[in-house]
């Protein structure tokens, strides 16, 4: 192309200088022969072919030209399409951790200052202080904060130099074909509404204008709807969540690879840690509940008082049933030695010698009374 272009335009401006000379050889000289008029002609004629063919090349170089800037141009619109539809993904992110500190009260401060300070905000708090009785209190927590989305990543690295992450699950939702829907629908919404608006001014009867305000209120909800549901979207955008669970540990330790020895050595220290540490608990639960130990025992005392008392009680009156039994039994068998015919009991000697015994006492009775 350049070579061409290089060799038309020689030819041109050979043309012209012979044409110049030519001219100048009218003007100077009285008579103009065939040959100088020849001349003149041919250097016009390749003027003319030279010209002819110059412009073609201009017009074809400027075609090439305007083409390629086309492509370029439709090559640098389809790359900021490309970066703008990137830019404008509509991407919700949610962050679901869990961490566990030593320091339970500094990390809860720290997340609050820091959701704050990154213009967030806490959208639920559930704290769980643990058991009061006990020396370790293995308390935790449950968070849900929103962090704006351009600051999310800066969160989970503080968090994470704070504490030691557990559990760490990210999910991104891709809703940009929904919101353009969305937006789109909206448009033409708004479209059909100008256009019962306009609609609405050029009605003349009441039956236009009440079915022209039917459709304006259907239009309206839609457009109301579709209007939600962008700001729910545009809040889950803007706004990401993170679901942080917060868990206290009495003494963190980073998994490192063990030998057997030093896994042995551990492990004994370890169950020697729990087993004072098991009768220190108990010493102190023992030493807490002793008032209820000695209310138990007191009432415990009493009741086998009250016990042993009540069996003693029994006993003796058993022992006393015994030893007047026993003496009746002497006194019978005592009285059938002295009385032959008591060994020979019938009712009728049993009757006869309880009559005696009864006239007996009351003469004994009536002595006495004389007596006194």
């Amino acid at each position: 192309m350049k070579k061409s272009y290089r060799k038309n335009f020689l030819a041109f401006v050979l043309s012209a200088i012979m044409a110049m000379l030519a001219l100048s050889a009218a003007g100077c000289g009285s008579s103009v022969t065939a040959s100088d008029t020849a001349a003149v002609e041919m250097a016009s004629g390749a003027r003319s072919e030279a010209a002819a063919m110059d412009g073609g090349i201009y017009d074809s170089v400027a075609q090439v030209a305007v083409e390629e800037e086309a492509k370029e141009e439709g090559t640098a619109e389809k790359v900021n399409e490309n970066a703008a539809a990137t830019q404008q993904r509509k991407l919700i992110k949610n962050v679901d951790m869990s961490v566990e500190t030593e320091e339970f009260d500094k990390l809860i401060s720290n997340v609050e200052a820091k959701v704050e300070m990154l213009s967030g905000y806490i959208e639920s708090s559930n704290i769980y202080n643990g058991s009061y009785t006990s020396n370790y209190r293995s308390r935790s927590a449950s968070i849900t904060a929103r962090i704006p989305s351009e600051m999310l990543d800066q969160f989970i690295t503080d968090v994470a130099e704070w504490s030691n992450v557990t559990r760490k699950n990210e999910y991104v939702e891709d809703v940009t074909l929904t919101y353009v829907d969305l937006e789109t629908h909206k448009k033409a919404l708004q479209a059909e509404q100008e256009s019962l608006l306009a609609m609405l001014e050029k009605a003349e009867s009441i039956e236009d204008i009440i079915t022209i305000n039917a459709q304006l209120t259907d239009v309206r909800y839609q457009i109301e709807s579709m209007e939600s549901q962008l700001r729910t979207y545009d809040n889950k955008i803007n706004y990401s969540t993170v679901y942080l669970d917060v868990q206290e540990i009495e003494q963190y330790e980073p998994y490192v690879a063990k030998s057997t020895g030093e896994r042995i050595r551990e492990g004994f220290m370890r169950n020697v840690h729990k087993v004072t540490d098991g009768m220190k608990e108990f010493f102190i639960e023992l030493v807490i509940a002793l008032p209820i130990i000695l209310v138990a025992c007191v009432i415990i005392g009493i009741g086998i008082a009250i016990l042993v008392f009540l069996v003693k009680r029994s006993e003796k009156h058993a022992a006393k049933r015994r030893q007047i039994r026993a003496q009746q039994y002497d006194a019978q068998k005592a009285g059938r030695q002295q009385s032959p015919a008591l060994r020979y009991r019938t009712p009728e000697n049993t009757a006869y010698s309880e009559t005696s015994d009864a006239s007996e006492n009351g003469a004994e009775k009536e002595k006495g009374s004389e007596n006194s």
